[in-house]
């Protein structure tokens, strides 16, 4: 085999004595070897003119420190030789030939070079061998003294338990492939001893390119591996290379291939009981190349998992296309963004930047372009808000993926607010209220990924009011009593009993603008109406919202005056009875803080109390039972709940709101003065302030209505209205999170 690789090399040296080819170049087939005493490792070695053709000439092998490594040769087979690790330490093997000298880094380590004291263990280096049949594999002991530390090295005896699997040699731990199965090799140095595993197969090899392409000059290395066993490449040694076509590619004992003619060959390879043979096309010279995107239009951004499309066509020096020509693509960081050579498409895998390398099969063709991969989205929540004039608020940002994934945090996000007059953004996301309206606020990425958060900006207080001839919808803000009441719905009928979104964003609200009343949402401008409910026969309701924002609970009274309590998707979807009491009203629902329960009004007793159920409809109970009429319960943010109270005084009806601690039990507390006529109650976010209708009869015999403010231990205080309008319903929005 090893006459047969010198014929091989000399037969790729052109017509011409061997003296008159000047060597130019040596190439080695190793840079760099780690080795521990003992074992050896085979460095081939093949010289090129200056024109880049292998040239057959004598080398001459030495090492510069023969205590750490030395160099075996075989006479007549200079263009081999193998390193053997002697002691630990550095040393260089230098490879001369016709004037030239190349090297190799030598560092040997381990293998009980360098230590001292007794060997408390034993260990093969490496512990695990796989094989072909007829390959060899040199195994090395590694002495540990009981410390871990290297122990002095001792005269090691290998013997293989499985001879029919695998042989070695006694005294160097040569191990040769003998038949496909699982062996084993034993170490023994004194009364020490470990067995390293060895798997021989009848695998094929294989080549990583299903077809080699060059130029004419090129020259590349081939390489072998073996598939079953994990790719793992295979040396030269064990194999001889021919190539069918020497007027279009000939090839050296090392594997390294070289185009001669444009054409198509192949090159064989055999060795281990197996012939193989790897296509090779050598195509016309590459003069120029094209890319697609161009190189000098700065980073090229790519979305995380998202994909981007490269493309380098390499030219003839007439102009016309050379596809079979060769490129060679190269990601310098592939945990940035990887990139796949079939479909030429760069995915990107992690945010960050790298570059894209494209090389075409001609020198000076190199092409780099500069990678950003970037998240593919950005989302800014929350996406909807409803605050007050002088309420701050903070936007967050978050990168996702091109379908929506989540990422974490954005950094570097540009705020904009379609009105300043209505709603301020600073560069951190920060809102502040301005005035009454709508704007919408973008946050947008420098490479033009953007969302948007739709932003009402009007006072907390939602309430029904006479004040344009019809019952409308208005907001007021308690707080700052110079600020006039903003008109929310316009509609030529009666809208009331207006409801905010736990975001702030909507209302809910019943209105007969169609002929009855019916339930509608619209959004807190009182824009974009939609109608939720058709039912002729029916009155829809009080309609409060979830916690989530997702359905509305409402109350509908029937012909007969029989109130029950139903709920509805947003889309006017999925309507559902909650209660279906045919002896009894329920009315007045109201959702918990954590959305968990549903208070309301019943009449299935006998008398107007308080009772609790889940969400669904299922499992309802009294929550307060008492001879007095309890109605329009309304929960505080830690989860007591407030119900409106009557009883009888001297003759006269007194109202009160009361508050009921659901957890700790106790009597009720009263929280209105008994001489205030009060008729419904909001309470506010805080639970700090109460919003009281109030209704008084007037010297005519009117009800006359108002909205009163009450603050923990303070007196109530009217709120400003125009002239004798009627003020009722009142609801208090949520603060938005700062």
């Amino acid at each position: 085999m090893i006459g047969t690789r010198f014929l091989l090399l000399a037969s790729l040296v052109a017509a011409g004595p061997a003296a008159a080819q000047q060597v130019a170049s040596i190439q080695l087939s190793h840079k760099a070897l780690a080795l521990t005493p003992g074992a050896r490792q085979t460095v081939f070695a093949t010289a090129y003119t200056s024109a880049g053709s292998p040239v057959s000439t004598r080398f001459r092998w030495s090492s510069t420190d023969r205590a750490v490594a030395t160099v075996e040769v075989t006479e007549d087979e200079s263009d081999f030789a193998d390193v053997v690790g002697v002691g630990p330490g550095s040393a260089r093997i230098e490879v001369r030939a016709g004037g030239r000298v190349e090297t190799i880094d030598v560092t040997v380590t381990g293998g009980g070079g360098g230590g001292s004291g007794p060997a408390a263990v034993l260990n093969i280096d490496p512990p695990t061998i796989q094989l072909l049949r007829g390959e060899t594999r040199t195994l090395m002991p590694v002495f540990l003294r009981a410390d871990g530390e290297p122990a002095a090295s001792a005269s090691v005896t290998w013997t293989s338990l499985s001879p029919s699997v695998a042989s070695v040699d006694a005294s160097n731990g040569v191990v040769v492939g003998i038949s496909a199965g699982q062996g084993a090799i034993q170490a023994g140095a004194g009364g020490l001893t470990k067995v390293a595993i060895v798997e021989v197969a009848d695998a094929r090899f294989a080549f990583t390119v299903p077809v080699l392409g060059l130029s004419p000059g090129a020259v590349d290395t081939i390489r072998v591996v073996v598939p079953s066993q994990r790719n793992r490449p295979l040396g030269s040694g064990g194999l001889t290379w021919r190539s069918t076509n020497e007027q279009v590619v000939r090839v050296t004992p090392l594997g390294i291939a070289q185009g001669v003619g444009a054409g198509h060959s192949s090159i064989a390879v055999e060795g281990y009981g197996q012939v193989r043979e790897l296509p090779v096309t050598v195509h016309r010279p590459v003069a120029e190349a094209v890319v697609v995107p161009p190189t000098d239009h700065g980073p090229i951004q790519v979305p995380l998992n998202g994909s981007r499309s490269f493309r380098l066509t390499s030219l003839a020096a007439d102009g016309t296309e050379v596809p079979e020509a060769p490129v060679g693509w190269t990601v310098a960081d592939t945990t940035v963004a990887t990139f796949d050579l079939g479909t030429g498409q760069l995915t990107g895998r992690k945010i960050g930047q790298t570059t894209l390398s494209g090389k075409a099969a001609a020198p000076g063709l190199n092409f780099v372009w500069q990678i950003d991969v970037i998240a593919g989205g950005v989302l800014v929540a929350p996406g909807r808000v409803g605050m007050n004039v002088g309420d701050t608020l903070s936007l967050a940002a978050s990168f996702t993926t091109t379908d929506g994934a989540p990422l974490g945090p954005a950094s570097g996000v540009q705020w904009t607010t379609g009105d300043a007059n209505v709603v301020a953004v600073d560069g951190d996301g920060r809102l502040r209220g301005v005035d009454d309206g709508h704007a919408r606020v973008i946050g947008a990425t420098a490479w033009g990924s953007a969302d948007t958060a739709e932003v009402f900006v009007s006072g907390p207080l939602l309430f029904t009011t006479t004040r344009t001839g019809s019952a409308d919808l208005f907001t007021l803000d308690p707080n700052a009593p110079t600020r006039a009441a903003h008109q929310v719905t316009n509609a030529p009928s009666n809208d009331a009993m207006g409801a905010w979104s736990p975001d702030g964003s909507q209302i809910a609200f019943v209105s007969d603008r169609d002929g009855n009343y019916e339930l509608y949402v619209a959004d807190a401008d009182g824009n974009n109406p939609r109608r939720l409910t058709t039912s002729p026969d029916l009155a829809e309701l009080t309609p409060v919202w979830t916690a989530d924002g997702q359905r509305i609970v409402y109350a509908v009274q029937a012909g007969g005056g029989r109130t029950q309590i139903r709920s509805v998707n947003l889309d006017g979807s999925d309507g559902r009875a909650l209660t279906t009491d045919a002896q009894g009203a329920n009315l007045d629902p109201a959702v918990s803080p954590d959305g968990r329960l549903l208070a309301f009004t019943s009449t299935r007793d006998g008398n107007y109390e308080t009772y609790v159920m889940d969400l669904d409809g299922s499992n309802q109970r009294p929550a307060l039972v008492s001879p007095l009429k309890e109605t329009k319960p309304a929960w505080f943010p830690n989860g007591d709940l407030g119900v409106l109270q009557e009883r009888t005084d001297r003759g006269q009806i007194v109202s009160t709101v009361v508050r009921l601690a659901m957890a700790g039990g106790g009597p009720p507390q009263s929280l209105t003065p008994p001489e205030l006529p009060v008729t419904d109650f909001a309470v506010s976010g805080a639970g700090d302030v109460l919003a009281l209708e109030v209704t008084m009869a007037t010297a005519a015999g009117r009800s006359d209505r108002r909205l009163m403010l009450l603050r923990t231990g303070t007196a109530p205080v009217d709120l400003p209205r125009e002239g004798d309008e009627q003020m009722s319903g009142p609801a208090l929005r949520v603060p938005p999170k700062r």
